[in-house]
């Protein structure tokens, strides 16, 4: 059965800004239709959001984040923490995501990844678990 977002989901993705969404799908390189389907979009983006982690040695995250990956089902966050190649654990991750952001900031400045990747680890993480 394909991936495909549950309505807690879905109900986040709509209260995300349609710009932001489209900023982080060309920053990924998904190619934007005329007319942006929110849902449609987001499914092209999580694979080549876990693929940049793969390259970037993890995604940026920072003490902010540490409570959303706690909450997160324990087998969803230890499958992205393997898609990443970091520990398992929340403040392992988070430890790890702050050593990403730092390089966003840097080499990076107005990436839209260090902007929204915090609102998809729920989705991003159930990908990692689910998706492939």
């Amino acid at each position: 059965m394909p991936f495909s977002l549950t309505a807690d989901e879905r109900q986040s993705l709509q209260n995300m800004p349609e710009g932001d969404l489209a900023d982080l799908a060309m920053e990924v390189a998904v190619v934007l239709d005329e007319v942006i389907n929110r849902e449609t979009l987001l499914l092209q983006i999580l694979p080549r959001l876990v693929d940049l982690g793969r390259k970037e040695r993890g995604l940026p995250l920072s003490d902010y984040d540490l409570d959303d990956l706690a909450e997160l089902p324990p087998a969803h966050r230890a499958a992205l923490a393997r898609e990443l190649g970091w520990p398992e654990d929340p403040a392992g991750m988070v430890k790890q995501g702050k050593k990403v952001f730092k390089s966003f900031e840097r080499y990076h400045p107005k990436s839209a990844v260090t902007l929204l990747v915090p609102s998809l680890l729920r989705p991003l993480a159930r990908f990692a678990a689910e998706g492939r």
